[in-house]
């Protein structure tokens, strides 16, 4: 068990740096991933509390789970309650990656398919779809121990993750979204755990989000607008104002689920769930933030403007992302299951109906033109 590793604190040291808890050397000026928090253990503890009472909290929660996962399909199958509210407390760092890879499904797949992985990185992406993903490659993580090294290990097997995927669904193929998603989950898990992980994440949790056009990010933007509506009238008002659209401040939220948004420790949180309970928790999350920033009269008194706004939505405030604040926000918002799919049957049909009278103005043009 890693209790006490977890607990311990970086050893700071002026000649030679130490990264983080989570690997991250988080002082270096420019990292493009939010700094993490050097709290300790994810929902674990307070700064109340005695190293030696944390430790033994930390041991706990994670025998629960390891207790879980010993009897996965019983325990899935007659008590998802119990282990959705301990998704919604933070899975213990030690269990996590284990616990993503059978919440997600991808055990039951790298089960009944262990070969599924070395058969894809025998596809070949096209040479363009190999160039974006080369290109890409050291753009993520940069200050990761794992991915410091230009073609290290990190970025060797980010590469044939990607290349893999690519190159067995050419109907998808690769879109820059894919590459942080898959760089976050390979800290976190061996290679081959990481492809069959992206291979249900792509296919299962956000199938269609990477296909041309980019649909049912469009679908899931209005979603947003439509469930904002519902429960804050004067945000969805003042946005609507200052013609604030969700596809002009959600895309980078959704397609890579906030990994370039959220500090390390809070986007655990929220991976804990999402690999849970699904979408919802995206939702939730993004209805959450916008309510930071725009919830009083007074800070839409502020922001007078589209650039204002939209500024102000892209520069969240670091009070706001604090998974001590943000999970409980995002979580009591009073929103059902039949709610989500209400709102998007009617977003869904509505979305097909525009989409529609624009193939058939585009087809009067040209026959207008011949």
């Amino acid at each position: 068990l890693q209790a006490e590793a977890a607990l311990s604190p970086s050893v700071a040291n002026n000649h030679h740096p130490q990264p983080d808890r989570y690997g991250f050397y988080s002082d270096t000026p420019g990292n493009s991933v939010a700094s993490p928090s050097s709290t300790l253990a994810s929902g674990a503890t307070s700064s109340s509390r005695s190293r030696s009472e944390a430790v033994e909290i930390i041991r706990r929660r994670e025998k629960k789970w390891l207790d879980m996962l010993n009897n996965w399909a019983k325990v899935i199958a007659k008590d998802y309650q119990l282990v959705r509210e301990r998704c919604r407390k933070g899975i213990p760092d030690s269990v996590r990656p284990k616990v993503w890879f059978h919440l997600c499904g991808a055990f039951y797949i790298n089960r009944d398919d262990p070969d599924l992985y070395r058969k894809c990185m025998t596809k070949v992406p096209n040479e363009r779809t190999a160039d974006e993903i080369e290109r890409d490659l050291e753009r993520q993580f940069p200050h990761h121990e794992l991915f410091m090294q230009p073609d290290g290990h990190g970025q060797q097997a980010l590469r044939r993750v990607l290349r893999a995927y690519a190159g067995a669904f050419p109907d998808v193929g690769y879109c820059q979204a894919m590459a942080p998603l898959a760089g976050a989950l390979l800290l976190h898990m061996p290679e081959s755990d990481t492809f069959y992980t992206v291979y249900i994440l792509f296919d299962k949790y956000m199938r269609g989000y990477f296909r041309p056009g980019l649909d049912a990010v469009q679908v899931d933007g209005q979603i947003l607008y439509g469930l904002l509506k519902r429960l804050n009238q004067p945000i969805y008002k003042h946005l609507v104002k200052y013609k604030v659209e969700p596809l002009h401040f959600m895309v980078d939220w959704f397609m890579c689920l906030y990994v370039r948004t959220l500090p390390w420790p809070t986007l655990l949180r929220v991976w804990d769930v999402y690999f849970c309970e699904g979408v919802k928790i995206v939702f939730r999350v993004a209805i959450a933030l916008v309510t930071a920033v725009l919830g009083s009269s007074a800070q839409r008194r502020r922001l007078r403007s589209f650039e204002d706004t939209l500024d102000s939505l892209r520069r969240l405030p670091a009070s706001a992302t604090q998974a001590a604040v943000l999970l409980p926000a995002a979580l009591k918002l009073q929103l059902s299951a039949a709610d989500f799919e209400r709102e998007h049957q009617k977003q869904f049909r509505l979305f097909n109906l525009r989409k529609l009278a624009r193939q058939q103005q585009v087809q009067e043009q040209q026959e207008a033109a011949v």
